[in-house]
């Protein structure tokens, strides 16, 4: 398991917090599939899916960012931009035989998980309670 989910990555927000886990859990799946020797049909798939998810969870994130009127949206969305360009730019390569899903890879989307998580969505997070968002949001 390349990254293992600990209470210190929750953010309050249950809806966010699984996202988070379904991230995790992506992540995961993609080193398991790279760790056994998995050929591009099984990694493909897993990496596509982690693309996918991640596209999807950040719309959520700024759509709640929104309708709270949530501050320094700007640096946040261009976060969540320069991501879903990486792993797009990551499959495309994957996709043209260019460029593995290596460790590196890998730890690279751990790595920017966990401190984005901790540092930019736990303030969010803190902003979107203040501004009334409840826990089941």
């Amino acid at each position: 398991m390349l990254f293992v989910w600990d209470d210190s990555y929750e953010t309050g927000i249950i809806e966010i917090d699984q996202d988070h886990k379904g991230l995790v859990n992506l992540i995961n799946d993609l080193y398991e599939a790279m760790q056994d020797g998995s050929g591009g049909a099984l990694l493909l798939p897993i990496f596509s899916a982690l693309k996918h998810y991640t596209e999807t969870h950040f719309a959520k994130e700024e759509s709640h960012m929104v309708e709270c009127d949530v501050p320094d949206q700007d640096s946040h969305f261009q976060e969540h931009k320069l991501m879903v360009e990486k792993l797009a730019d990551l499959e495309r390569r994957h996709r043209k035989g260019e460029a593995a899903i290596s460790l590196q890879t890998l730890t690279f989307l751990r790595d920017w998980l966990k401190n984005h998580i901790c540092a930019i969505d736990r303030a969010m997070a803190s902003q979107l309670k203040n501004k009334g968002m409840d826990q089941g949001a």
